[in-house]
């Protein structure tokens, strides 16, 4: 195949993800709720008052920016293999399974942390050493979960300082406690290569943004607490293998009965995502 043949060929893939996503964008902006956020007088924080719906801090109105960004989801076997001598030093400590996309690595003796709050920090003094590129993961306070029994603590890929929150990019410790002690046998790990953006920066919509319209559209329920709000990539799209992320604000409430909700806005159209399918496109 010549190489001019090549390079249409790849400049006619990128035209047609790039059209694709301009369509997205259009008809997210097309299907919004007829409620609009301007048109509402009263401040967003008032109207939470009101509702004795309650937030530790202020909203933010400040306007970040992100990409539309593609990654391709690692088959970790070829991850390993890229360096086999290297990687077999790094987890010379246990077992390794890989099952595609997914490495589960559990360790000859178990890792044991005596205090909770030492938790994060021995994980990360672990894994900055002992894992597969582990310098490129970073703790997500927000996306880790902390149970009585048991403990999970994720880190995440990142791009210019905001995380990919997607089962693509992860790093979880599992620690169960035991005996007043916590035990971790193994973790798990999934990686994405060659993050790119697919378009030029472009401005999100706030925090405040974000909360305004999960509000007018009765997704905040009375009593409530907004616990925490965090802006992370999330994967909407899959074209012929190649994953495409956006950026979104991810809140997470507490109810009045105490059950727990985690609503998702996407940041380019300020709408809710938080039951959308991905989708999948073999051809273009």
């Amino acid at each position: 195949m010549g190489f001019k043949r090549i390079e249409w060929i790849f400049f006619i893939a990128f035209l047609g993800v790039n059209v694709f996503l301009i369509n997205i964008y259009m008809g997210s902006k097309n299907d919004q709720s007829i409620i609009s956020p301007s048109s509402q007088k009263i401040a967003i924080e008032q109207r939470l008052d009101n509702d004795n719906i309650t937030f530790d801090g202020r909203l933010s109105s400040e306007n970040l920016t992100g990409y539309y960004l593609s990654g391709t989801p690692t088959m970790m076997q070829a991850l390993y293999n890229e360096d086999v001598n290297a990687n077999k030093k790094i987890l010379n400590d246990g077992m390794t399974k890989f099952d595609r996309g997914k490495l589960t690595h559990t360790m000859t003796e178990r890792f044991f942390v005596q205090e909770k709050d030492q938790l994060v920090k021995a994980s990360q003094a672990y894994w900055k050493k002992r894992v597969m590129k582990g310098n490129d993961y970073t703790y997500q306070l927000h996306f880790s979960t902390f149970g009585d029994d048991q403990i999970e603590l994720m880190a995440t890929q990142s791009y210019e300082g905001i995380p990919i929150n997607d089962s693509s990019s992860q790093l979880i410790f599992t620690f169960n406690n035991e005996n007043d002690q916590y035990i971790n046998e193994d973790y798990t790990q999934t990686y994405v290569e060659n993050l790119t953006p697919l378009r030029e920066k472009m401005k999100l919509y706030s925090e405040k943004d974000a909360i305004n319209t999960l509000y007018i559209n009765n997704r905040i329920a009375k009593k409530s607490k907004i616990e925490w709000i965090q802006l992370a990539y999330t994967l909407i799209l899959n074209v012929r293998g190649q994953n495409v992320y956006v950026p979104a604000w991810f809140v997470a409430m507490e109810k009045a009965d105490k059950s727990k909700q985690v609503e998702i806005v996407n940041a380019f159209s300020n709408r809710i995502i938080t039951n959308a399918s991905v989708r999948k496109v073999e051809n273009y």
